[in-house]
């Protein structure tokens, strides 16, 4: 959710926006106001967080010297219309940008928490990087092409597995 504030424009306040997000998501079941019928949960979190971004910006405009986020004005009249439909978040744009944020949070986390060596980390960041194939990026490291080729095939492994926990 954090990577998903993020690509939405919450910068260095996505953790904050989602924090609020869950304290304001808490209210809704306590007062028993989330109806399930409606659309999927995901679209149901997409919204609310869009919805504190746009009240974060507003909030922004009346306090500029707060330095919170930076929305478009063309986003919060998006936002406007939307406000309130669930299915416009449903769609498959949204779901597209969710499944990015995830497979982001999913390669961060391989990329920096999990027990690979630094050259694989090279190998695999320079194969995201450029764009190169195996053996161009095999010959800029000084190793074998299958290396490079077995490196990016576990590395996307442990992405694959790690994003599908996150669920």
């Amino acid at each position: 959710m954090v990577e998903y504030a993020r690509m939405k424009g919450a910068g260095d306040d996505a953790e904050d926006v989602v924090q609020e997000v869950f304290a304001d998501l808490a209210k809704v079941f306590r007062a028993g106001r989330y109806a399930h019928k409606k659309g999927k949960f995901k679209a149901y979190l997409a919204k609310m967080l869009r919805n504190e971004l746009v009240n974060r910006f507003r909030r922004r405009e009346v306090r500029p010297e707060r330095n919170s986020i930076s929305v478009t004005e063309a986003q919060i009249e998006i936002e406007r219309k939307l406000q309130g439909d669930y299915a416009a978040y449903a769609g498959e744009d949204e779901s597209d940008d969710w499944a990015t944020a995830r497979r982001r949070a999913a390669m961060k986390h391989v990329l920096e928490k999990t027990a690979i060596s630094e050259q694989s980390r090279r190998i695999f960041t320079r194969l995201l990087e450029t764009g190169d194939n195996c053996a161009k990026v095999a010959r800029e490291m000084g190793v074998a092409p299958a290396t490079v080729r077995q490196v990016k095939s576990r590395i996307s492994r442990m992405i694959v597995t790690f994003e599908k926990t996150m669920e």
